[in-house]
């Protein structure tokens, strides 16, 4: 795990961030979060870094969790 921008844990790797959004998901794997980061992950692997700061990922992740 990386920090965030407040200085929390947050995660660092697609893998991470597809094992959360599997966790916050009532839908699991049909959820199209956890699907779009299945699909970076096939191209990427598990353990690739994440650049982007945490807060972007929220804010693209989270409508996908919402709307599954």
């Amino acid at each position: 795990m990386r920090k965030d921008e407040n200085g929390q844990p947050c995660p660092s790797t697609l893998g991470e961030y597809r094992d959360i959004c599997a966790a916050l998901s009532p839908y699991r794997e049909k959820c199209k979060a956890v699907k779009f980061l299945d699909e970076k992950i096939a191209k990427d692997g598990r353990d690739e870094e994440v650049l982007a700061v945490d807060s972007q990922m929220r804010m693209l992740l989270m409508p996908m969790i919402i709307e599954s």
